[in-house]
This record gives structure tokens, C-alpha cells and sequence, in this order.
């Protein structure tokens, strides 16, 4: 994943060059504090103290050496990003060169962006797919994004789609990305919450099975088997009720209501 673009250019701020010396800053900001300071501008207060705001973000920045040395390297890496579009978006016969902008777009956080050239590559071409032109990380990152791209619209069975082909792959892979345990608990929520609404009992039982398969054997997990034996009684099948429960106080000895629960469906 990149570091986020810098939301304003400080030197443009400032209105010195970026090569400024460290007193040029100062009678910079001096300067345009006496322009812009609320006092100086009573009719539009407020309008003066968001402008006294940006000026005093881009002088904190620019005037520590430190901080400012890591907003210049962010700042060349934002600008050669933005170029680094602009080529890969004349290229639009080329696959390869609209998989890396998707890529990107998703990177920048521009989720929107993303799916619609996503979506409009895949109706180009039914075959298709990200992975013939990325490389294996590239891939595994679009996936993940994708998936929280189409979260953040709640279209939960096409976020699917995204994350449990990045589980799949991940899953069995020598090393862990960093982001592998974050997908099993997106999977778990999509799973056990997302996914049930409006479902056959029998429907809901299979997707709370597919949770407890990426959440291992936790609390979570406890409080899925405490779903499944409510599905469980539900269906008029109390042993396996009683069974679910079990697991769930072998996993966490500790949850509430679970005593109470099955000596309910026990004694029905």
C-alpha cells in the first residue's frame, strides 16, 4: 500500500519556491499571516481563519527539517504517481497499461475510479483479469482492494468475489501478507452477518460454517456456534443445538447465556 498524497502543496501555500531556505519560509509566513489574520479581515472571519489554519499546517511542516524531508519525499512520489496516470491512461487499448491504472486508482484512494474501469475492462473482454497483467503482489493487493471498494458500496456478495479469491490465493502461500489476517475477519463479518439476511435456515447454517473456516477457534468463533444452535433449535434439531454450544463453551468458557441457553433447548 502507498502513503497518502499529500492533501495541499505547503510551498504553494507559502508561496516560495520548494529549494526555499529556511528564512525565506519564515518571511514568507510572516508576510502572509499580516494578510491574512481574522483581524485583518472582519467581514470574512471565517473564510481568514481557514486560510490561518492552512498557513500555520504548511509552516509546522516546512520549517522542521525532519518532517519536512518526509513530506518532500511524499510530495515527489504524489506528483510522479499523478504523470505515472496520465501516461497509463492514454493507453487504452493496452491491458496491461489499464490493469497498473485500476492498480493505482485503488492505491490513491479513489475506490469509484477503480471499479468503473475495472468494470469496463471486464465488459470489454470477458476473459478479462487483473492477474494476466500483474504481477503476483499487484494482484493480491487489487483483490483486497476491490473487495473494500465494493464493501464501502455495500454490494457484499461482489465484495466477496474480490476477498475470497485473495484468501484462496493467500491461504496457501509460503509467507502471509500483511493484510491476510484483516481478510479473514472481513470474510468472517461478510459470512456471518452480511450474507445471512433473507436466507433459508439451512442457507444460514452454510454460511456460518464458511466463517468459522477463516476464524479459527475464538471467540468469534464461539459466538458463530452460538448462532448456529438458535438456527439449530430453530429447525426443531436440539441435539445438534446442545453440540453447537458445547463448542461454543469449549472455545470461550466464559460467554454469557450459554448455560442458560441450552439448558433452554435441552429441556424443550
Amino acid at each position: 500500500m502507498s502513503d497518502p498524497e499529500p492533501e495541499s502543496n505547503h510551498y504553494q501555500t507559502l508561496r516560495v519556491d520548494q529549494n526555499a531556505s529556511q528564512e525565506e519560509i519564515r518571511t514568507a509566513f510572516r508576510g502572509l499571516v499580516k494578510i491574512y489574520h481574522p483581524d485583518r479581515n472582519p467581514r470574512r472571519v471565517a473564510w481568514a481563519e481557514a486560510r490561518m489554519c492552512q498557513l500555520l499546517e504548511a509552516y509546522r511542516v516546512v520549517s522542521d527539517a525532519g518532517q519536512r524531508a518526509t513530506y518532500d519525499q511524499r510530495f515527489r512520489r504524489s506528483s510522479v504517481g499523478a504523470t505515472f496516470a496520465r501516461r497509463m491512461a492514454k493507453k487504452k487499448e493496452d491491458l496491461g497499461a489499464q490493469s497498473k491504472l485500476v492498480l493505482h486508482y485503488l492505491l490513491q484512494d479513489e475506490p469509484e475510479r477503480a471499479i468503473e474501469l475495472h468494470e469496463k475492462l471486464t465488459l470489454r473482454r470477458v476473459t478479462f483479469s487483473l492477474e494476466h497483467h500483474l504481477d503476483d503482489r499487484d494482484y493480491l493487493d487489487s483483490l483486497f482492494l476491490l473487495g473494500e471498494a465494493y464493501e464501502g458500496r455495500k454490494q457484499w456478495r461482489t465484495a466477496l468475489k474480490f476477498y475470497w479469491k485473495a484468501y484462496e490465493r493467500e491461504k496457501n502461500g509460503p509467507r502471509k501478507r500483511y493484510f491476510f489476517d484483516e481478510l479473514k475477519d472481513r470474510l468472517r463479518v461478510l459470512f456471518s452477518q452480511r450474507l445471512v439476511r433473507g436466507l433459508r435456515p439451512e442457507d444460514v447454517l452454510k454460511n456460518y460454517r464458511r466463517a468459522l473456516g477463516v476464524c479459527g477457534e475464538n471467540r468469534d468463533a464461539a459466538l458463530i456456534y452460538k448462532k448456529i444452535a438458535s438456527v439449530q433449535s430453530q429447525l426443531g434439531r436440539p441435539a445438534e443445538a446442545v453440540k453447537a454450544l458445547d463448542k461454543a463453551k469449549e472455545l470461550c468458557p466464559g460467554m454469557k447465556a450459554i448455560d442458560a441457553m441450552r439448558e433452554k433447548i435441552a429441556g424443550a
